[in-house]
Protein backbone atom coordinates (compact mmCIF):
# COMPACT_ATOMS: atom_id res chain seq x y z
CA UNK A 1 0.00 0.00 0.00
CA UNK A 2 0.60 3.73 -0.55
CA UNK A 3 1.87 3.73 3.47
CA UNK A 4 -0.45 5.17 6.15
CA UNK A 5 1.46 7.85 5.20
CA UNK A 6 5.38 8.11 6.89
CA UNK A 7 5.14 11.80 6.30
CA UNK A 8 2.52 13.01 7.97
CA UNK A 9 0.85 15.96 5.88
CA UNK A 10 1.98 18.94 6.24
CA UNK A 11 -0.23 21.00 8.46
CA UNK A 12 -3.02 18.28 7.28
CA UNK A 13 -2.45 15.20 6.08
CA UNK A 14 1.10 14.78 3.96
CA UNK A 15 2.20 13.56 1.06
CA UNK A 16 4.25 9.85 1.49
CA UNK A 17 7.69 9.42 0.42
CA UNK A 18 7.66 5.60 0.74
CA UNK A 19 5.45 3.56 -1.53
CA UNK A 20 3.57 0.45 -0.65
CA UNK A 21 3.51 0.07 3.61
CA UNK A 22 1.03 -3.10 3.60
CA UNK A 23 -2.16 -3.19 3.96
CA UNK A 24 -3.24 -0.50 5.84
CA UNK A 25 -5.94 -1.57 7.81
CA UNK A 26 -4.16 -4.91 8.28
CA UNK A 27 -1.51 -6.51 9.60
CA UNK A 28 -1.24 -10.58 8.34
CA UNK A 29 0.55 -13.52 9.40
CA UNK A 30 2.45 -14.54 6.64
CA UNK A 31 2.73 -18.52 5.25
CA UNK A 32 5.80 -16.82 3.34
CA UNK A 33 7.57 -16.79 6.08
CA UNK A 34 8.39 -19.10 8.92
CA UNK A 35 11.30 -18.07 11.60
CA UNK A 36 12.15 -15.26 10.11
CA UNK A 37 13.01 -17.40 6.38
CA UNK A 38 11.07 -16.65 3.12
CA UNK A 39 9.71 -19.44 1.36
CA UNK A 40 11.26 -18.09 -1.86
CA UNK A 41 9.84 -20.71 -4.48
CA UNK A 42 6.45 -19.23 -3.15
CA UNK A 43 7.41 -15.64 -3.57
CA UNK A 44 9.18 -16.04 -7.24
CA UNK A 45 5.57 -17.98 -8.28
CA UNK A 46 3.75 -14.82 -7.09
CA UNK A 47 6.41 -12.50 -8.47
CA UNK A 48 5.61 -14.09 -12.03
CA UNK A 49 1.82 -14.52 -11.35
CA UNK A 50 1.65 -10.96 -10.24
CA UNK A 51 3.36 -9.39 -13.35
CA UNK A 52 1.05 -11.81 -15.90
CA UNK A 53 -1.90 -10.64 -13.94
CA UNK A 54 -1.03 -6.97 -14.08
CA UNK A 55 0.63 -7.18 -17.61
CA UNK A 56 3.24 -5.20 -16.49
CA UNK A 57 7.15 -6.41 -16.10
CA UNK A 58 9.83 -5.63 -13.72
CA UNK A 59 13.04 -4.14 -15.17
CA UNK A 60 14.78 -5.18 -11.84
CA UNK A 61 15.05 -7.44 -9.17
CA UNK A 62 13.09 -6.85 -6.30
CA UNK A 63 14.60 -8.42 -3.02
CA UNK A 64 12.75 -9.63 -0.01
CA UNK A 65 14.17 -9.21 3.43
CA UNK A 66 12.22 -10.17 7.02
CA UNK A 67 11.86 -7.67 9.24
CA UNK A 68 10.90 -7.75 13.08
CA UNK A 69 8.21 -4.91 14.34
CA UNK A 70 10.94 -2.95 15.94
CA UNK A 71 13.08 -3.29 13.11
CA UNK A 72 11.06 -1.79 10.51
CA UNK A 73 9.15 0.77 13.15
CA UNK A 74 13.05 2.08 13.28
CA UNK A 75 13.73 2.19 9.66
CA UNK A 76 10.09 4.26 9.32
CA UNK A 77 11.37 6.49 11.78
CA UNK A 78 14.98 6.91 10.25
CA UNK A 79 12.57 7.85 7.28
CA UNK A 80 10.56 10.69 9.00
CA UNK A 81 13.25 11.89 10.36
CA UNK A 82 15.13 12.61 7.29
CA UNK A 83 12.65 14.59 5.28
CA UNK A 84 11.87 16.33 8.85
CA UNK A 85 12.87 18.10 11.70
CA UNK A 86 11.10 17.44 15.18
CA UNK A 87 10.26 21.46 14.95
CA UNK A 88 8.82 20.85 11.38
CA UNK A 89 6.39 18.32 12.52
CA UNK A 90 5.66 20.37 15.88
CA UNK A 91 4.60 23.32 13.67
CA UNK A 92 2.79 21.00 11.21
CA UNK A 93 0.75 19.74 13.85
CA UNK A 94 -0.14 23.14 15.49
CA UNK A 95 -1.11 24.47 12.06
CA UNK A 96 -3.54 21.61 11.59
CA UNK A 97 -4.80 22.01 14.91
CA UNK A 98 -5.62 25.47 13.74
CA UNK A 99 -7.53 24.68 10.99
CA UNK A 100 -9.11 22.09 12.89
CA UNK A 101 -8.14 18.94 10.97
CA UNK A 102 -6.30 17.70 14.36
CA UNK A 103 -6.79 18.03 17.64
CA UNK A 104 -5.03 20.42 19.91
CA UNK A 105 -1.68 19.76 21.04
CA UNK A 106 -0.87 16.55 18.82
CA UNK A 107 2.02 15.27 18.90
CA UNK A 108 2.40 14.56 14.73
CA UNK A 109 5.34 12.41 15.30
CA UNK A 110 4.47 10.21 17.74
CA UNK A 111 0.66 9.66 16.18
CA UNK A 112 2.03 8.53 12.81
CA UNK A 113 5.01 6.25 13.80
CA UNK A 114 1.74 4.81 16.73
CA UNK A 115 -0.09 4.11 13.47
CA UNK A 116 2.07 2.04 11.35
CA UNK A 117 3.71 0.47 13.93
CA UNK A 118 -0.15 -0.82 14.51
CA UNK A 119 -0.87 -1.52 10.91
CA UNK A 120 1.92 -2.04 8.61
CA UNK A 121 2.52 -5.40 7.71
CA UNK A 122 4.86 -4.70 5.36
CA UNK A 123 6.07 -2.57 2.57
CA UNK A 124 8.10 -1.97 -0.46
CA UNK A 125 10.54 0.68 -0.02
CA UNK A 126 11.83 2.55 -3.04
CA UNK A 127 14.70 4.09 -1.44
CA UNK A 128 16.66 0.82 -1.07
CA UNK A 129 14.25 -0.86 -3.98
CA UNK A 130 13.44 -3.67 -1.79
CA UNK A 131 10.75 -5.26 -0.42
CA UNK A 132 10.05 -5.82 3.70
CA UNK A 133 7.89 -8.31 5.35
CA UNK A 134 7.54 -7.58 9.39
CA UNK A 135 7.63 -10.62 10.52
CA UNK A 136 5.23 -11.60 13.48
CA UNK A 137 2.58 -8.84 12.86
CA UNK A 138 -0.61 -9.60 14.32
CA UNK A 139 -3.68 -10.88 11.87
CA UNK A 140 -6.17 -8.14 12.17
CA UNK A 141 -7.77 -6.05 9.63
CA UNK A 142 -8.75 -5.58 6.06
CA UNK A 143 -6.36 -8.14 4.48
CA UNK A 144 -7.64 -10.62 6.77
CA UNK A 145 -10.95 -10.02 6.60
CA UNK A 146 -11.27 -9.66 2.45
CA UNK A 147 -9.38 -12.85 2.43
CA UNK A 148 -12.25 -14.70 4.16
CA UNK A 149 -14.50 -13.91 1.20
CA UNK A 150 -12.23 -14.30 -1.47
CA UNK A 151 -10.46 -17.79 -0.65
CA UNK A 152 -11.11 -20.32 2.43
CA UNK A 153 -7.66 -21.02 2.92
CA UNK A 154 -5.24 -18.64 4.97
CA UNK A 155 -3.37 -16.84 1.83
CA UNK A 156 -3.19 -13.63 3.24
CA UNK A 157 0.47 -13.54 3.17
CA UNK A 158 0.13 -14.46 -0.58
CA UNK A 159 -2.18 -11.28 -1.40
CA UNK A 160 0.01 -9.15 1.18
CA UNK A 161 2.95 -9.88 -1.50
CA UNK A 162 0.76 -9.62 -4.48
CA UNK A 163 -0.03 -6.04 -3.97
CA UNK A 164 3.40 -5.39 -2.40
CA UNK A 165 4.71 -6.11 -5.95
CA UNK A 166 1.93 -4.46 -7.56
CA UNK A 167 3.98 -1.29 -6.07
CA UNK A 168 7.11 -1.90 -7.21
CA UNK A 169 5.54 -2.60 -10.68
CA UNK A 170 4.15 0.71 -10.22
CA UNK A 171 7.47 1.99 -8.89
CA UNK A 172 9.90 0.92 -12.02
CA UNK A 173 7.26 1.20 -14.65
CA UNK A 174 5.80 5.14 -13.99
CA UNK A 175 8.80 6.48 -11.64
CA UNK A 176 5.74 6.74 -8.37
CA UNK A 177 8.17 7.70 -5.84
CA UNK A 178 10.02 10.20 -7.11
CA UNK A 179 6.28 11.44 -8.64
CA UNK A 180 5.25 11.42 -5.35
CA UNK A 181 8.41 13.50 -4.44
CA UNK A 182 7.54 15.83 -6.63
CA UNK A 183 4.09 16.75 -4.92
CA UNK A 184 5.64 17.43 -1.22
CA UNK A 185 4.16 20.42 -1.51
CA UNK A 186 0.25 20.06 -2.70
CA UNK A 187 -0.22 16.80 -0.71
CA UNK A 188 -3.88 16.52 -2.36
CA UNK A 189 -2.58 16.26 -5.55
CA UNK A 190 -0.30 13.50 -3.92
CA UNK A 191 -3.47 12.08 -2.32
CA UNK A 192 -4.82 11.42 -5.68
CA UNK A 193 -1.72 9.80 -7.23
CA UNK A 194 -1.42 7.31 -3.95
CA UNK A 195 -4.85 6.28 -4.33
CA UNK A 196 -4.90 5.47 -7.88
CA UNK A 197 -1.75 3.62 -7.00
CA UNK A 198 -3.33 1.83 -3.74
CA UNK A 199 -6.13 0.88 -5.31
CA UNK A 200 -4.46 -0.47 -8.23
CA UNK A 201 -2.48 -2.64 -5.91
CA UNK A 202 -5.15 -3.78 -3.90
CA UNK A 203 -7.47 -5.14 -6.70
CA UNK A 204 -4.39 -6.95 -8.38
CA UNK A 205 -3.76 -8.62 -5.19
CA UNK A 206 -7.01 -9.95 -4.66
CA UNK A 207 -7.42 -10.38 -8.59
CA UNK A 208 -4.13 -12.60 -8.51
CA UNK A 209 -5.78 -14.80 -5.92
CA UNK A 210 -8.79 -15.38 -7.52
CA UNK A 211 -6.80 -16.29 -10.88
CA UNK A 212 -8.99 -13.63 -13.16
CA UNK A 213 -9.88 -10.31 -13.46
CA UNK A 214 -14.12 -9.53 -13.94
CA UNK A 215 -16.67 -7.55 -13.24
CA UNK A 216 -17.93 -10.06 -10.48
CA UNK A 217 -14.31 -9.76 -9.22
CA UNK A 218 -14.58 -5.75 -8.75
CA UNK A 219 -18.25 -6.20 -6.75
CA UNK A 220 -17.24 -8.21 -4.83
CA UNK A 221 -13.93 -6.18 -3.84
CA UNK A 222 -15.49 -2.69 -3.97
CA UNK A 223 -18.68 -4.14 -1.71
CA UNK A 224 -15.84 -5.33 1.09
CA UNK A 225 -14.84 -1.85 1.58
CA UNK A 226 -17.74 -1.19 3.17
CA UNK A 227 -16.27 -2.40 6.03
CA UNK A 228 -13.33 -0.36 5.84
CA UNK A 229 -14.09 2.29 8.86
CA UNK A 230 -15.42 -0.04 11.44
CA UNK A 231 -12.35 -2.14 10.95
CA UNK A 232 -10.12 0.24 11.49
CA UNK A 233 -11.76 1.94 14.28
CA UNK A 234 -11.71 -1.08 16.30
CA UNK A 235 -7.76 -1.65 15.40
CA UNK A 236 -6.51 1.89 16.06
CA UNK A 237 -9.54 3.84 17.67
CA UNK A 238 -7.53 6.56 18.93
CA UNK A 239 -6.18 8.10 15.30
CA UNK A 240 -6.83 11.40 14.60
CA UNK A 241 -9.57 12.27 12.14
CA UNK A 242 -7.39 13.85 9.87
CA UNK A 243 -4.92 10.96 9.78
CA UNK A 244 -7.34 8.05 9.57
CA UNK A 245 -9.79 9.58 6.53
CA UNK A 246 -6.61 9.72 3.98
CA UNK A 247 -5.79 6.39 5.05
CA UNK A 248 -9.12 5.00 4.53
CA UNK A 249 -9.99 7.03 1.30
CA UNK A 250 -7.06 5.49 -0.22
CA UNK A 251 -8.63 2.29 -0.09
CA UNK A 252 -12.10 2.84 -0.28
CA UNK A 253 -12.30 6.12 -2.77
CA UNK A 254 -9.01 4.49 -4.72
CA UNK A 255 -10.43 1.11 -5.27
CA UNK A 256 -13.84 2.95 -6.77
CA UNK A 257 -11.96 4.61 -8.54
CA UNK A 258 -9.58 2.28 -10.28
CA UNK A 259 -12.29 -0.09 -10.69
CA UNK A 260 -13.87 2.14 -12.90
CA UNK A 261 -11.01 2.55 -15.40
CA UNK A 262 -10.74 -1.04 -15.40
CA UNK A 263 -14.25 -1.24 -16.43
CA UNK A 264 -13.94 1.48 -18.90
CA UNK A 265 -10.70 -0.53 -20.43
CA UNK A 266 -8.63 -3.28 -19.13
CA UNK A 267 -5.39 -3.06 -16.89
CA UNK A 268 -4.08 -0.71 -20.36
CA UNK A 269 -6.84 1.86 -19.09
CA UNK A 270 -5.09 1.78 -15.26
CA UNK A 271 -1.79 2.41 -16.85
CA UNK A 272 -3.62 5.31 -18.40
CA UNK A 273 -4.43 7.00 -14.90
CA UNK A 274 -0.34 7.42 -14.45
CA UNK A 275 0.05 9.40 -17.26
CA UNK A 276 -2.87 11.26 -16.59
CA UNK A 277 -3.30 10.99 -13.11
CA UNK A 278 -6.54 12.66 -11.43
CA UNK A 279 -4.98 16.11 -9.97
CA UNK A 280 -7.15 15.97 -6.59
CA UNK A 281 -9.31 14.36 -4.08
CA UNK A 282 -12.14 16.19 -5.70
CA UNK A 283 -11.21 13.83 -8.82
CA UNK A 284 -11.20 10.65 -6.93
CA UNK A 285 -14.66 11.66 -4.98
CA UNK A 286 -16.42 12.56 -8.16
CA UNK A 287 -15.08 10.76 -10.68
CA UNK A 288 -17.45 11.89 -13.17
CA UNK A 289 -15.10 14.94 -13.04
CA UNK A 290 -12.19 13.27 -14.22
CA UNK A 291 -13.54 10.80 -16.83
CA UNK A 292 -16.45 12.23 -18.09
CA UNK A 293 -16.20 16.00 -18.45
CA UNK A 294 -12.43 17.11 -16.50
CA UNK A 295 -12.10 19.67 -13.65
CA UNK A 296 -8.91 20.46 -12.65
CA UNK A 297 -7.91 22.22 -9.38
CA UNK A 298 -7.94 25.90 -10.10
CA UNK A 299 -4.08 27.34 -9.16
CA UNK A 300 -4.13 29.66 -6.65
CA UNK A 301 -0.65 31.56 -5.40
CA UNK A 302 -0.47 33.68 -2.57
CA UNK A 303 1.19 36.91 -1.73
CA UNK A 304 1.02 39.95 -0.15
CA UNK A 305 1.79 38.77 3.32
CA UNK A 306 5.92 38.46 3.08
CA UNK A 307 6.29 42.35 4.34
CA UNK A 308 3.82 42.49 6.56
CA UNK A 309 4.63 39.48 8.50
CA UNK A 310 8.49 40.13 8.82
CA UNK A 311 10.26 38.89 10.85
CA UNK A 312 8.05 35.53 10.29
CA UNK A 313 9.38 32.87 8.15
CA UNK A 314 7.45 30.13 6.09
CA UNK A 315 7.43 27.25 7.58
CA UNK A 316 5.16 25.50 5.13
CA UNK A 317 2.88 25.61 1.99
CA UNK A 318 0.24 23.26 0.88
CA UNK A 319 -3.25 22.18 -0.51
CA UNK A 320 -5.35 21.06 1.56
CA UNK A 321 -8.53 19.52 -0.86
CA UNK A 322 -12.10 18.70 -0.61
CA UNK A 323 -11.24 15.28 1.47
CA UNK A 324 -9.85 18.09 4.23
CA UNK A 325 -12.14 19.96 4.16
CA UNK A 326 -15.17 17.46 4.63
CA UNK A 327 -12.90 15.91 7.46
CA UNK A 328 -12.94 19.26 9.17
CA UNK A 329 -16.55 19.89 8.79
CA UNK A 330 -17.62 16.51 9.54
CA UNK A 331 -15.66 16.74 12.95
CA UNK A 332 -17.32 19.81 14.05
CA UNK A 333 -20.50 17.99 13.33
CA UNK A 334 -19.78 15.40 15.22
CA UNK A 335 -18.78 17.85 18.34
CA UNK A 336 -21.70 19.61 17.71
CA UNK A 337 -24.43 17.35 16.57
CA UNK A 338 -26.77 20.35 16.57
CA UNK A 339 -25.02 22.19 13.59
CA UNK A 340 -26.81 22.26 9.86
CA UNK A 341 -25.62 18.98 8.13
CA UNK A 342 -26.12 20.18 4.95
CA UNK A 343 -23.07 21.94 5.91
CA UNK A 344 -21.04 18.90 4.95
CA UNK A 345 -21.75 19.53 1.45
CA UNK A 346 -20.16 22.99 1.08
CA UNK A 347 -16.53 20.52 0.95
CA UNK A 348 -18.69 19.29 -2.42
CA UNK A 349 -18.05 22.96 -4.00
CA UNK A 350 -13.84 22.72 -3.31
CA UNK A 351 -12.90 24.54 -6.43
CA UNK A 352 -8.96 25.17 -5.15
CA UNK A 353 -7.12 26.03 -2.37
CA UNK A 354 -3.43 27.30 -1.18
CA UNK A 355 -2.37 27.78 2.70
CA UNK A 356 0.99 29.55 4.18
CA UNK A 357 2.41 28.46 7.66
CA UNK A 358 4.25 30.86 8.86
CA UNK A 359 6.61 30.83 11.93
CA UNK A 360 7.80 33.08 15.21
CA UNK A 361 10.17 31.43 17.26
CA UNK A 362 6.79 28.69 18.51
CA UNK A 363 4.66 30.99 17.39
CA UNK A 364 2.27 29.79 14.49
CA UNK A 365 0.27 31.85 11.91
CA UNK A 366 -1.41 30.44 8.92
CA UNK A 367 -3.17 31.98 5.91
CA UNK A 368 -5.03 30.64 3.23
CA UNK A 369 -7.39 31.23 -0.06
CA UNK A 370 -10.16 28.55 -0.56
CA UNK A 371 -11.85 28.93 -3.88
CA UNK A 372 -15.40 27.22 -4.37
CA UNK A 373 -17.22 26.55 -7.32
CA UNK A 374 -19.93 29.34 -7.06
CA UNK A 375 -20.60 32.43 -4.57
CA UNK A 376 -22.88 31.12 -2.21
CA UNK A 377 -20.76 28.07 -1.42
CA UNK A 378 -17.77 30.57 -0.36
CA UNK A 379 -20.19 32.59 1.79
CA UNK A 380 -22.06 29.46 2.92
CA UNK A 381 -18.17 28.34 4.36
CA UNK A 382 -17.16 31.13 5.57
CA UNK A 383 -19.98 31.71 7.70
CA UNK A 384 -19.60 27.96 8.79
CA UNK A 385 -15.88 27.92 9.34
CA UNK A 386 -16.32 31.17 11.16
CA UNK A 387 -18.86 29.62 13.81
CA UNK A 388 -16.22 26.58 13.78
CA UNK A 389 -13.11 28.00 14.22
CA UNK A 390 -15.08 30.81 17.07
CA UNK A 391 -16.09 27.23 19.38
CA UNK A 392 -12.80 25.53 18.53
CA UNK A 393 -10.12 28.59 18.97
CA UNK A 394 -11.50 30.75 21.90
CA UNK A 395 -9.59 33.65 22.01
CA UNK A 396 -6.91 32.47 19.44
CA UNK A 397 -7.17 35.25 16.82
CA UNK A 398 -8.82 34.17 13.89
CA UNK A 399 -10.11 36.57 10.45
CA UNK A 400 -12.60 35.53 7.68
CA UNK A 401 -12.79 37.73 4.71
CA UNK A 402 -15.34 36.29 1.63
CA UNK A 403 -15.23 37.82 -2.22
CA UNK A 404 -17.02 36.49 -4.37
CA UNK A 405 -16.14 32.80 -5.08
CA UNK A 406 -13.37 32.80 -2.52
CA UNK A 407 -12.53 33.06 0.87
CA UNK A 408 -9.36 33.62 2.86
CA UNK A 409 -8.64 32.87 5.91
CA UNK A 410 -6.16 34.14 8.84
CA UNK A 411 -5.46 32.21 11.93
CA UNK A 412 -2.97 32.67 14.65
CA UNK A 413 -0.97 36.12 15.31
CA UNK A 414 -1.55 37.02 11.99
CA UNK A 415 -4.91 38.10 11.68
CA UNK A 416 -4.20 40.58 14.33
CA UNK A 417 -2.87 42.34 10.77
CA UNK A 418 -5.92 41.29 9.07
CA UNK A 419 -6.44 45.32 7.99
CA UNK A 420 -2.99 45.60 6.21
CA UNK A 421 -3.49 41.95 5.42
CA UNK A 422 -6.48 41.51 3.68
CA UNK A 423 -5.84 44.21 0.74
CA UNK A 424 -2.35 43.15 0.13
CA UNK A 425 -3.15 39.05 -0.43
CA UNK A 426 -6.25 39.75 -2.47
CA UNK A 427 -4.05 42.22 -4.35
CA UNK A 428 -1.09 39.92 -4.42
CA UNK A 429 -2.62 36.69 -4.94
CA UNK A 430 -3.82 35.05 -8.23
CA UNK A 431 -6.79 32.39 -8.64
CA UNK A 432 -6.35 30.65 -11.62
CA UNK A 433 -3.74 33.07 -13.02
CA UNK A 434 -6.12 35.93 -12.44
CA UNK A 435 -5.46 38.39 -9.57
CA UNK A 436 -7.28 36.75 -6.58
CA UNK A 437 -9.09 40.08 -6.07
CA UNK A 438 -10.65 40.82 -9.43
CA UNK A 439 -11.05 36.82 -10.23
CA UNK A 440 -12.89 36.44 -6.90
CA UNK A 441 -15.04 39.44 -7.51
CA UNK A 442 -15.97 38.39 -10.67
CA UNK A 443 -16.09 34.67 -9.93
CA UNK A 444 -13.89 31.89 -11.82
CA UNK A 445 -12.89 33.14 -14.86
CA UNK A 446 -13.62 31.78 -18.36
CA UNK A 447 -11.69 29.11 -19.03
CA UNK A 448 -11.11 27.89 -15.75
CA UNK A 449 -14.37 27.85 -14.15
CA UNK A 450 -15.32 24.24 -12.83
CA UNK A 451 -18.32 22.48 -13.76
CA UNK A 452 -19.45 21.54 -10.78
CA UNK A 453 -22.66 20.61 -10.34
Amino acid sequence: MIPPEIRPRKAAYRAAIVIGFAVALAGCAYALVNRGKIDQAKADQIEEGIQALRQLRFKHSVPLIVETQDEAEAQMKRDLERENTDEELRAEGAAGALMGLYPAGIDLKRQELKLLRSQVAGFYDPHEHEMVLVEGAVEIGFFASAAEFLVQRDLVGEMLLAHELTHALQDQNFDLGNRLEALKDNDDRALALQSVAEGDATIAGMAYLTGSMDDSTLDAITAQLGKLPEIFASESPDTPKGLAEPLLFEYSDGVKFVARAYRNGGWKAVDALYASPPESSHQILHPEDYFEHPVAPLKIQLGGYQSIMQPWKKADENTLGELSLRVILERDLKAHPYQDPSRIALARKWAGDRFVVLQDQRMISVIAIIAFADNAAASGFAIAYTTLLDRLLGSTAHEIDYRGNAVMIVIGEAAHYMGVLEPAVWRASTIGGHCAADAAIAGVPDGTSPNHP
